[in-house]
């Protein structure tokens, strides 16, 4: 892992906890967190909200918005733990799944120097993958680690995880990449 490697925590949110802790990806995705910080490493949060007028296709495909500053909105209480607010970067303004999308990340990975993404959260097949396969068209390297996403079905996440391994991302679990990059 090097000085150049950022963590994206996406979309660890109220609306979906379960989701994640029936994933049992919340205490890997805490644990890279600390190894992050402690490397000194950059640390990226997303948090989506949908447009209460629900204009976007997006909001009106799910016809169930996540306001912005509600409970379902707040990062996960377990994450909130090891969030530094100082130093970590928080991309509020994610409404749609890809997390680049009118959002500021890329210039701040750009300003960090960052080219490799380690990609973590929620929802694996929806704004994990699409935020994998966007960073990778913008010449970032993408980590994609399968037992720190999370999504609603096996089936959906094991699709996503094939897709990505093929055309987009080096897919490995959290002690591989432990395994790899921890001592670097």
């Amino acid at each position: 892992m090097s000085r150049r490697t950022a963590l994206l925590v996406i979309d660890m949110q109220g609306r979906f906890k379960e989701i994640a802790e029936n994933g049992k990806i919340i205490e890997n995705i805490a644990s890279l967190v600390k190894l992050f910080h402690n490397k000194d490493l950059p640390v990226v949060f997303t948090q989506h909200h949908d447009d209460p007028k629900m204009t976007s296709v997006l909001s009106r495909w799910w016809n169930n918005p996540i306001i912005k500053g509600t409970e379902e909105w707040q990062i996960i209480p377990a994450l909130q733990k090891v969030l530094n607010v100082e130093d970590d970067i928080m991309i509020t303004e994610k409404s749609r799944y890809d997390s680049f999308w009118e959002t500021p990340l890329k210039s701040k990975l750009q300003e960090l120097e960052v080219d490799t993404v380690v990609i973590t959260g929620t929802m694996t097949n929806l704004c994990c993958e699409t935020t994998a396969r966007v960073a990778f068209n913008n010449d970032f390297n993408v980590i994609f680690l399968s037992d720190c996403n999370a999504t609603s079905t096996k089936e959906y996440h094991e699709a996503a995880l094939k897709n990505l391994a093929f055309g987009f991302a080096t897919v490995m679990t959290h002690r591989e990449f432990l395994k790899k990059y921890e001592n670097v």
